[in-house]
């Protein structure tokens, strides 16, 4: 039978027995001073944050057009009959140019309506201001850089100066075991490989205790941070992905466009319309034939609002 090696006879070190006064003056309050902190650097990132700006008419009325149209395409166009999702549809998305419709779609209509109002501000900018250079608004650089310039300043005076007075500091433990790749992050600004890795450093209770209050701070104020508010502009959108340049904008024309050629390229077939089931079901055989029923013309095409999607207005029956 083999000894045991030195590794195995070594016993296991005797837990580290903390001070209440380490609690009473350094836990609790960097604890109270963080959440104080915070609020504070909430309140001036407020103050630092540019106004919203105004937005625009024209692309405001194309993001309502968008949800009406991913309506009519979602779940919701099922609870029409197939004859008016198809009227609507048409009416959305045609070109005017096909033996179904002789008139120009509705987005298309905006979208060309849109384009030329842009070229005519772009004409007038020009017009009062010669020789301007199409480049990004320097100011917008500017309200982003005042943004995260309080959390900034905060971040380093409050480091710097736990480091100062509590270096060397164990402060806490976690009541559960970890293994030695938490060492350098729950145990930063101490040099003792035999420590337990679950004893947390002073360095390492402020950057937790910094991620963790994101969450109280949301709770309490009811508002997201300075970071958050700017991360949730550059991303917000209607969750569909569009060509339309560089990251955060909108081109009206651009999403008009392909939203519009979308329309043109779906059918109804895979589509279960619950209109058309529920009114066999109920009639059976007494169902109507399609020149017979109610909003349908004399050609068998579908009214919609007593217009007929390319033929110009007509009565329903």
């Amino acid at each position: 039978m083999m000894p045991p090696s030195s590794s195995q006879r070594r016993p296991p070190p005797p837990p580290l027995l903390l001070d209440s006064q380490i609690r009473d003056w350094v836990v609790l309050p960097l604890l109270l001073i963080m959440i104080l902190a915070g609020l504070l650097r909430s309140s001036i990132s407020k103050y630092l944050r540019p106004p919203p700006k105004p937005v625009n008419i024209h692309d405001r009325h194309s993001k309502s057009l968008l949800l009406r149209t991913s309506r009519l395409k979602g779940p919701n166009g099922n609870y029409l009959s197939e004859g008016r999702w198809e009227a609507r549809r048409i009416a959305w998305s045609s070109r005017g140019d096909s033996s179904s419709s002789s008139t120009i779609g509705y987005l298309r209509t905006q979208a060309t309506h849109i384009e030329s109002q842009k070229k005519q501000e772009t004409n007038n900018a020009e017009e009062s201001i010669p020789g301007l250079p199409n480049m990004t608004d320097p100011t917008a650089m500017l309200d982003g850089m005042k943004g995260n310039m309080a959390s900034m300043v905060q971040n380093m005076i409050m480091m710097q100066g736990i480091s100062h007075f509590f270096r060397g500091y164990i402060l806490v433990k976690v009541p559960f075991p970890l293994t030695t790749g938490f060492k350098q992050m729950f145990q930063r600004g101490l040099d003792l490989n035999t420590l337990d890795t679950s004893y947390v450093s002073s360095v390492s209770w402020y950057f937790l205790v910094m991620f963790g209050l994101r969450a109280f701070f949301r709770l309490a104020m009811g508002d997201l941070n300075q970071e958050e508010v700017e991360g949730i502009e550059v991303q917000k959108g209607l969750g569909v992905e569009y060509p339309t340049g560089p990251p955060g904008a909108f081109d009206a024309v651009k999403v008009l466009k392909v939203e519009a050629d979308n329309l043109e390229l779906m059918g109804c077939k895979g589509r279960k319309f619950c209109v058309d089931e529920a009114e066999r079901g109920l009639l059976g055989k007494r169902y109507p034939k399609k020149s017979k029923r109610r909003g349908v013309n004399d050609n068998g095409g579908e009214v919609l609002f007593g217009l007929t999607a390319g033929k110009g207005k007509q009565k329903s029956i």
